[in-house]
């Protein structure tokens, strides 16, 4: 009985084009059932296509071409096959698939998993080509869906799943959460083409510290409620996490198997359990692990001191990401956040101290924000002592309360519409701005935070903390070409006012009270 899991290739604009990682989520799903004597394949259809990348207009297309993948499902014969659908963007990307196994054999059973199918199942089954859907965590749903296969069972009534079965769709009973993560096998590496990911073509931007770099998960789950987020959607709000011996176990494995000298950790809530956070620290230190690590999904800064943050450096942590997500109070109790400004700019000062590279993540343009709210972010970033910023704008996903309420002031035409996170027209307005002032906006904020860091960066006392090693060297050099780079090409659109505060003609900036 062989299982073949698949991670299609993608179309994506040019300058948001992901570059392939580890699929953590088929690598696990492999593990497990590798264990139970099932035959495993992992078809990571992106990471085997990085040398035919195909210009098409503002996108791109990465991976294998569909003839190629065509070829290798042929070839591997399986008697199942999974395939990712992480993102509705590129869902698109993942059905395709699907309409290429069933012209092979259409009797091989489909199963589609991931966030975007764990949210839309009903979509995603309304194609004829997917006849199950894995709701949540993958791993024991698809055990259970090998075992059930093999033993000629009834496949369509397995926990955890939806189904199409004659043209029926059926939600099953939920899958109970995974309790102990350490009875979990690390992700079936071996079942990976690891070289790929570790080799960015130039036309990319690679922000990692050191190479070779992976990535890795340590807990899963959120207890949180953010307004915006829609990862309950597969871990649930229980935060559960694998032991500090089992995380350290699984980074002295990847740094002896595969010489990998960074890992980006990215859980949701790493910080979470103090303890914890501190177990793993002292593990890496005891043993001697001569490793890179950094945050990039960002921690919650109220789990953070300076104890935490000192023995994170001391351990290898270089870069701290922390998801502030913004500078108005109004805006941050919509969120749901609630973060205490002055303990980030605490966190931050701290962490410029010892030498920690500093990076926070910021959104802007929720429904009812005003322009006034807007810039006190893009302010708070500018005069914080951030070495680095990302600005989003606001994507109502589904699943989320900031969907309910976009649905509720008529901001989406319905529960369904999904139409503004396609790749060729993303982004949706608000009860004042337009999606592309928004877009604007968010190239201000770019270009005004770029700016400011140019100089900084030029201020030998302030670099002289930064710089402890060669590696701390080349990443100056780097972001230095990347910042010249990213703010001349903002200029090049002329959709920045680097020296104001954002002022646009919009439909009504003065207006715009927050329920809180």
């Amino acid at each position: 009985m062989k299982a073949l899991l698949i991670y299609p290739p993608i179309r994506a604009y040019l300058s948001d084009t992901p570059w392939p990682d580890p699929p953590l989520g088929l690598g696990y799903i492999g593990a497990v059932i590798e264990n139970e004597g099932f035959e495993v394949e992992i078809l990571d259809a992106l990471a085997l296509g990085t040398d035919n990348v195909q210009k098409e207009g503002e996108f791109l297309r990465v991976g294998l071409s569909w003839e190629d993948l065509k070829k290798r499902v042929s070839k591997s014969s399986p008697d199942i096959v999974g395939i990712t659908a992480a993102y509705t963007a590129y869902a698109s990307d993942s059905h395709n698939c699907a309409k290429i196994i069933k012209e092979i054999n259409p009797d091989i059973p489909v199963v589609f998993g991931g966030a975007h199918t764990s949210i839309l199942y009903s979509q995603v089954l309304s194609d004829p080509n997917v006849d199950i859907a894995v709701l949540g965590e993958g791993e024991m749903t698809y055990l259970e869906l090998m075992k059930t296969l093999k033993a000629n069972g009834d496949i369509y009534s397995i926990d955890g799943t939806a189904v199409n079965k004659n043209s029926i769709i059926t939600k099953n009973a939920p899958r109970p959460f995974i309790e102990e993560l350490d009875s979990i096998p690390f992700p079936a590496r071996h079942l990976l083409p690891m070289e790929n990911y570790f080799h960015k073509p130039s036309f990319l931007r690679d922000y990692s510290m050191r190479k070779p770099r992976t990535n890795m998960i340590t807990s899963r789950g959120c207890p949180f409620d953010c307004v915006f987020c829609s990862i309950h959607s597969v871990w649930g709000y229980k935060w559960r996490w694998r032991s500090a011996k089992n995380v350290v176990d699984e980074i002295e494995l990847l740094i002896n198997k595969y010489k990998v000298r960074e890992i980006a950790f990215l859980d949701d809530n790493i910080t979470l359990n103090k303890k914890r956070m501190i177990e793993i620290c002292d593990e890496i230190i005891e043993r001697k692990l001569d490793i890179k690590w950094c945050t990039p999904n960002g921690v919650m800064v109220r789990t953070l001191d300076q104890e935490v943050v000192g023995l994170m450096n001391k351990s290898g942590c270089w870069k701290l990401t922390l998801g502030i997500e913004s500078g108005s109070p109004e805006t941050q109790k919509f969120i749901g956040k609630k973060i205490d400004a002055d303990q980030c700019r605490k966190i931050i000062e701290f962490c410029n101290k010892i030498g920690m590279w500093t990076h926070a993540t910021f959104i802007i343009g929720f429904p009812y924000e005003t322009l006034d709210s807007i810039n006190q972010t893009i302010n708070f970033a500018i005069n914080s002592e951030l070495d680095l910023a990302n600005f989003y704008v606001a994507t109502p996903y589904p699943a989320t309360k900031l969907h309910e309420i976009y649905v509720k002031e008529k901001l989406l035409e319905s529960d369904s519409d999904t139409s503004y996170l396609s790749i060729n027209l993303p982004g949706t307005d608000t009860k004042y701005f337009s999606k592309k002032e928004l877009k604007q906006m968010q190239s201000t904020a770019y270009s005004k935070f770029i700016s400011s860091r140019m100089k900084r960066f030029l201020n030998p006392m302030r670099i002289e903390k930064k710089l402890r090693s060669f590696d701390d060297l080349q990443f100056v050099m780097k972001m230095l070409k990347t910042a010249v780079e990213t703010r001349f090409a903002i200029g090049k659109h002329g959709s920045f006012s680097p020296h104001k505060n954002i002022s646009m003609d919009t439909k009504h900036p003065e207006k715009g009270k927050i329920p809180v």
